[in-house]
């Protein structure tokens, strides 16, 4: 046992179940602590962090009905209830990679699978009190906001060999302040100062984000890469790739990157939002769908449960139906953005977002063909109000444009892109805008409307205008079996070229991948097979 600790220090546990309570109680009391408060509802736990400082919070992920854990000590640090002079033992009888990788990105100062011996606590509390006692100085600093007194305080720790057993957390802390400064160059110096003395994980990723910063992209992917193959720091690096591949409007690639993140930590729910928008980007209905479902369900109970993710998954539901040619898909879809309308009116009835659900109502309705209600709940809407929400406009502009309010549409699209460059809208969001402005702009029907009328064009023999509006209705809904067959077999067809060789052979190839993966009905495996009868084999 650890003399040094006084133990009077004050000590929050933070657990629901009444068992764990009283073990967690049991062996604080055998360690000689005295000064400890139980809460067993995150509320309360809230409040009595806004009212007393502790120095140490126990806090359990398991906490019953409503807000989780994990949640109550995002809201601690998003409310900044959560200083550095407390240290954090998370503790969890749940041990999903997906949660344990969710909960380090939140950087509690340890975390301690259930079940645990008493040794197992006592090492973990001593461990951080003593941290945090010995240097509470430099914490105070920190929650004061004080950089440079940080730094001073620092680089005299470091001058003093007895403050040795410090020096790796000093060395950090040192090098996360110069970055926060944006001393850059400085930084960069510093990180490979601290890599010549040893590979120091936390060394390498500074020194990633001072050459992301300065412009060094050669060097930063070469760094990522490496930085991949290591499980303490493949999350940062997938993060950054696919910042990194944005910027380059490798969008794609960008998509890719976030996947992988938000499966191995699925709960952060700002990559979950960077996904969402890049599968937009990409007219990923599927993962845009999956990424607005993963954020309402684990922004449920926290502080971020906000109407927009219920409005945004309605959204999504419909943009994912619209898409698909499968009715029982369609139809769980469609169930989905009735079922979020109904949680947004019951969880958020005190709030006035009656034109936001009337819009997605007329969007529900153009998903059912009842095109013309649909225009007749839209035709009234304002179009020159004040852009309060920019994903609220969005949707209002996609829906005008789907009942064939195109003039209205384009006005309000192009308010929209004012609105961006007035208040430096998120670059995710802009690239978004820009795409799907001039997509609709070359669209003058919604899209299911598209393929119709170039079908009725291949029918008639207007091959390139046929071809053209399949292209197009191809890069919008890039999965669509359908389309991808019409498409396809327009390019195979036709009398005469209708593009490059090299942009038939990628269309083709394209429409192949689709084809194979997808579930085609019986008519359109029919037409399928009987194409590739009538054509040798080279033309495939």
């Amino acid at each position: 046992m650890d003399s040094s600790l006084k133990r009077n220090e004050r000590i929050l546990i933070i657990d629901e179940q009444a068992l764990s309570q009283s073990y967690l109680r049991f062996a604080l009391e055998q360690l000689k602590y005295q000064d400890i408060t139980i809460a067993d509802k995150p509320q309360l736990a809230l409040q009595l962090c806004r009212d007393i400082h502790y120095d140490l919070i126990i806090c359990s992920y398991n906490q019953g009905d409503g807000k989780d854990g994990y949640q109550l000590y995002e809201e601690l640090k998003f409310s900044g209830l959560h200083k550095h002079a407390t240290g954090v033992i998370f503790i969890s009888a749940e041990t999903d990679p997906t949660l344990v990788h969710s909960v380090i990105e939140l950087q509690p100062d340890e975390f301690l699978a259930k079940p645990f011996v008493i040794r197992d606590l006592q090492l973990r509390i001593e461990r951080v009190l003593k941290r945090k006692t010995e240097l509470r100085t430099l914490y105070q600093f920190l929650d004061s906001g004080n950089q440079h007194g940080a730094l001073q305080y620092i680089d005299e720790q470091l001058t003093d060999a007895k403050q040795r057993k410090w020096f790796p957390l000093l060395l950090k802390l040192k090098g996360d302040i110069l970055v926060s400064q944006q001393q850059f160059a400085d930084a960069e110096h510093y990180f490979k100062a601290m890599l010549a003395i040893q590979p120091f994980s936390w060394a390498k990723m500074g020194l990633v984000r001072c050459y992301v910063a300065l412009g060094k992209e050669t060097e930063t992917f070469s760094e990522l890469e490496a930085m991949l193959l290591r499980t303490d720091s493949r999350l940062f690096a997938l993060d950054l790739l696919a910042e990194l591949e944005f910027k380059q409007k490798r969008y794609q690639n960008a998509q890719q990157h976030l996947i992988h993140a938000a499966d191995l930590a699925p709960r952060n729910l700002l990559r979950q939002q960077k996904l969402l928008q890049l599968s937009r980007l990409n007219h990923d209905y599927e993962m845009q769908y999956r990424a607005a479902k993963d954020m309402v369900k684990f922004a449920r109970y926290s502080i971020f449960e906000q109407p927009d993710l219920y409005l945004n998954l309605a959204r999504a539901s419909i943009d994912f139906a619209l898409a698909t040619e499968d009715e029982e898909q369609n139809s769980r879809l469609n169930r989905q953005a009735n079922q979020s309308l109904q949680s947004l009116q019951k969880q958020f009835s005190k709030q006035d977002l009656s034109e936001q659900q009337q819009i997605l109502k007329a969007r529900l309705l153009y998903l059912q063909d009842h095109k013309d209600k649909a225009k007749a709940l839209l035709h009234d809407l304002k179009i020159d109000s004040p852009i309060q929400s920019l994903e609220d406009a969005l949707d209002k502009a996609k829906a005008l444009h789907e009942v064939g309010l195109t003039e209205a549409s384009q006005q309000l699209f192009a308010q929209i892109s004012q609105h961006c460059l007035r208040q430096q809208a998120d670059p995710m969001f802009k690239a978004y805008l820009t795409q799907e402005q001039a997509e609709r702009k070359q669209m003058q029907q919604g899209p299911r409307e598209l393929n119709n009328n170039a079908v009725q064009l291949y029918q008639r023999g207007h091959w390139e205008q046929a071809f053209n509006a399949f292209s197009l209705a191809h890069q919008v809904m890039p999965k669509n079996v359908g389309i991808a067959l019409n498409l396809w077999q327009t390019l195979l067809l036709s009398p005469r070229p209708l593009c490059s060789a090299i942009e038939k052979t990628r269309l083709l190839k394209q429409c192949q991948q689709v084809l194979s993966h997808g579930n085609l009905k019986p008519d359109q495996q029919t037409r399928y097979e009987q194409i590739k009868q009538r054509l040798p084999s080279a033309s495939l």
